[in-house]
């Protein structure tokens, strides 16, 4: 299967069984927990999770990485230890997990983040593409401050823990990736009409705020790049 890659899913694969090892020790389970792992394709992570004492979910869409699987770890799906499921995790119904990983794919990122912030879960450690990973941490006022890293770090506190060079991944990518974490936070803000309130000041982010809406507050002189998360949930309670 290692020569096997599918464009529709985006799949390139860690090749390195220390850098899995790192993201599982990371995740810090416990005895019992129960873990989602996201995408597994040839199971670098599962074979790991598997021999702790936790329960294990994976998500796979692709047949032949789901068929690989059920059959390799048949004795623990018959013992309740093992399930997988075949389907998109976007199309995975939220629930509480104690852990959730993945190495995801680059091309649905964004949206694989957001579906993780719907469940409930103690911690997460995910590798993304390292640009990704920059923009989701960005400083206010840098090139990478977006509308992403604001809609992030209103639900979850995330890190950057490591880097990892493209060269052990098969095939190799034409970029860098990146393992973070994520802690979710508690928020008191409607996420649908906060975002259209950062789609509105995005679209115009080199205009000032006095110049994009009718607001007249102690920022409307600066730019929606300039202002931190605090300072942006004022002007969206204030206007």
């Amino acid at each position: 299967m290692t020569g096997n890659f599918s464009k529709k899913y985006g799949q390139v694969f860690l090749n390195d069984k220390n850098i899995a090892a790192k993201e599982v020790r990371l995740l810090g389970v416990n005895p019992h927990d129960h873990v989602i792992e996201i995408g597994p394709g040839n199971g670098i992570l599962t074979d790991i999770l598997i021999n702790l004492p936790i329960e294990l979910t994976a998500i796979e869409p692709d047949h032949r990485f789901y068929e690989n699987l059920s059959i390799k770890y048949s004795e623990q799906r018959r013992s309740g230890k093992f399930h997988i499921i075949k389907e998109n995790f976007l199309d995975t119904k939220p629930s509480y997990y104690n852990h959730i990983i993945g190495n995801i794919p680059y091309n649905i990122s964004s949206p694989i983040l957001f579906k993780i912030l719907d469940f409930d879960f103690d911690s997460s450690i995910l590798m993304v593409q390292k640009e990704f990973a920059l923009r989701l941490v960005a400083k206010p006022g840098t090139k990478d401050y977006s509308r992403l890293t604001i809609n992030a770090a209103v639900r979850s506190n995330i890190n950057i823990l490591f880097n990892v060079t493209r060269k052990v991944f098969l095939p190799v990518p034409g970029v860098d990736s990146a393992v973070i974490s994520i802690v979710k936070k508690p928020f008191n803000v409607d996420i649908q009409n906060f975002d259209k309130f950062l789609v509105k000041i995005f679209s115009m982010r080199r205009k000032k705020l006095s110049t994009i809406l009718n607001y007249n507050g102690p920022f409307n002189e600066k730019r929606p790049g300039e202002l931190d998360i605090n300072q942006l949930l004022m002007v969206y309670s204030q206007i």
